[in-house]
């Protein structure tokens, strides 16, 4: 491809909503006038900022590939008019601006869209508009569900993430001459800003400091009003029906990015509807993080998104859907953890696998990795003691690592998990060290049988790599409110004392164990502030105050066969 010499970058251009409404954007097209494929991104974090994001296609070169690439700012954000109200006006909007763009004079009628995270959103709730002259979407590091998967997870509220990304959403509106906030919740929100580990632990979290205060973020209000999938989140859902896709999609992610759940789900859900060609690309990285180094881990040389040979693929999938041109690409690319190497695949999990289980075993004192918890493949096949320990909500496990995104505190990725172990409310289960080397790569969850003595608890789970030398190492979490355990939208309370099923979904992972190394599975009921702490009271935990510690049973007899469940790779 001959690369444009002359790009045109025109700022700050009109582009009106249906309902009067006017958005502003950034437009880079080449400069010779020509009708060309035009490009949309629609973002909350400030047009001129997109270029900062390493995993992102680049509005310039895809100029330069002769594209026009329209980055617009989103209604009430930044230069654009309107009110923000998150979630909620994306998809007409973006519905708006690709048929607006398509109009132009300098698009020949083809668009593609893409986006990152909130914007990445953006993108799939336009796409599922239909706009007739959308030909292809790029959505990366974002969920499918914006309950499950984004504000809540398993039915526990996403404390870290909602609280300071929904703080930083109020910050930057400040930034508006018409933001309208009194200067009594300006204060407020910096205050808690400022000190946001303090801001996350007061309760109740309907009235969380600062982004509670009047003017500031009516969101606040909806999201923590709104605590299970009802009508309001049913509407944005994208996973609710993949059938209304029509256009082909490149779906990026990364195993330790928070919507990372969210992303396998809709490339599989798009998949199975049928109606286009849809790719899947899965790097060792988490929501801002795309280099080789994260946590604990050096992911090698190719592993950093500017060096992996993403950004061809972009261009690849790009160039077949808007102007023709032949392509072969992978179905499916990701990365392999440990061994260090991008692998591909004709599906999501890979079709050569098979379901891997390994069941929880103990003589009843696996509480820290000091205890007798095991990791075996053959289930119980008859009588074992139950595990106990007290779950106590005013000292909740702390967040260690992890597909976390608190933007001002606590560490993403692949951590050490030795404090973590060292405490009596945490269940360890181990295998022996590993003959041979296994592979996994797909979906990791857990089927676990257990008993509280109160009415409603949370059940956490982690999948651990435990070396040699005795690290313990993080790969993937998950969590399920007790009172979500069979459905997000009508929740029951549990019977106390009551052996109860629930599964705990760990998201997707691919990962190589290593002859040596040991498998883990950490079983615990928190993991704050990624999730608020369950108060165990049986109530809206929005509104809670009062906190009552519970005793928890892990089951593992022969009647209650608890397990994590695994896809295997042949080695």
């Amino acid at each position: 491809m001959t690369a444009v010499e002359r790009i045109i970058l025109e700022r700050n251009v009109a582009v009106p909503m249906r309902d009067g409404v006017v958005t502003y954007a950034d437009l880079y097209r080449p400069a010779d006038g020509g009708a060309v494929p035009a490009i949309v991104t629609r973002t909350p974090y400030d047009k001129e900022g997109i270029a900062r994001t390493p995993v992102l296609p680049q509005p310039l070169q895809l100029a330069q590939r002769g594209y026009a690439v329209l980055v617009c700012d989103i209604r009430g954000r930044f230069s654009s008019e309107g009110l923000f109200q998150p979630f909620l006006n994306e998809g007409r909007d973006g519905y708006d601006t690709i048929e607006w763009a398509a109009a132009q004079g300098w698009c020949d009628g083809n668009v593609g869209n893409f986006g990152l995270s909130y914007y990445g959103a953006t993108t799939l709730l336009a796409a599922r508009e239909r706009p007739p002259s959308l030909r292809c979407a790029i959505p990366i590091i974002t969920a499918d569900d914006y309950f499950d998967g984004w504000t809540y997870q398993g039915g526990a509220f996403q404390l870290g993430f909602a609280g300071t990304w929904g703080m930083g959403l109020a910050a930057a509106q400040l930034q508006r001459p018409d933001h309208g906030v009194p200067a009594e919740s300006e204060q407020a929100l910096m205050l808690a800003a400022a000190d946001p580990r303090a801001t996350l632990a007061s309760r109740p979290i309907r009235t969380l400091p600062g982004i509670s205060a009047p003017g500031v973020a009516g969101f606040w209000e909806e999201w923590t009003g709104h605590d299970t999938r009802d009508d309001y989140w049913e509407a944005l859902r994208i996973s609710a029906d993949y059938a209304r896709f029509d256009v082909p999609m490149f779906v990026v992610g990364g195993w330790f990015d928070i919507f990372g759940l969210g992303t396998v789900r809709n490339f599989r859900g798009l998949r199975a509807a049928g109606k286009a060609d849809h790719h899947l690309w899965m790097g060792p990285w988490a929501h801002t993080n795309y280099d080789r180094y994260l946590g604990e881990l050096d992911f090698g040389a190719t592993a950093p998104a500017l060096l992996c040979g993403i950004h061809d693929h972009y261009y690849a999938f790009l160039d077949r859907h808007l102007k023709g041109v032949e392509a072969e690409l992978p179905a499916v690319q990701y990365f392999l953890l440990n061994a260090n190497e991008w692998r591909q695949a004709d599906d999501w999990p890979p079709p050569e696998g098979r379901a891997y289980s390994l069941y929880l075993h103990s003589a009843g004192s696996a509480n820290s990795a000091g205890g007798d918890g095991a990791l075996v493949e053959l289930p119980p096949d008859g009588s074992e003691p139950a595990d106990r320990y007290l779950y106590d909500p005013a000292r909740p496990v702390p967040t260690e690592g992890g597909p976390i995104l608190q933007l001002s505190f606590g560490q993403p990725g692949p951590r050490e998990q030795s404090r973590i172990e060292a405490r009596d409310d945490v269940l360890c289960y181990t295998t022996p060290p590993l003959d041979a080397p296994i592979t996994i790569a797909g979906p990791v969850d857990v089927e676990l049988w257990a008993v509280t003595d109160g009415l409603d608890t949370d059940w956490t789970a982690k999948l651990v790599d435990v070396y040699p030398d005795g690290r313990a190492i993080s790969l993937c979490d998950g969590i399920v409110r007790a009172r979500f355990r069979d459905s997000l939208s009508d929740p029951t309370l549990v019977t106390p004392g009551e052996p109860t099923r629930y599964t705990i979904e760990l998201a997707n992972t691919a990962v190589r164990f290593e002859a040596g190394h040991r498998v883990r599975l950490q079983i615990s009921s928190s993991n704050w502030p990624r999730f608020d702490a369950n108060p165990n009271m049986g109530r809206s935990n929005m509104d809670e105050t009062e906190l009552r510690p519970a005793v928890q049973q892990v089951l593992h007899d022969a009647d209650h066969p608890s397990a994590l469940h695994l896809w295997a790779l042949p080695e």
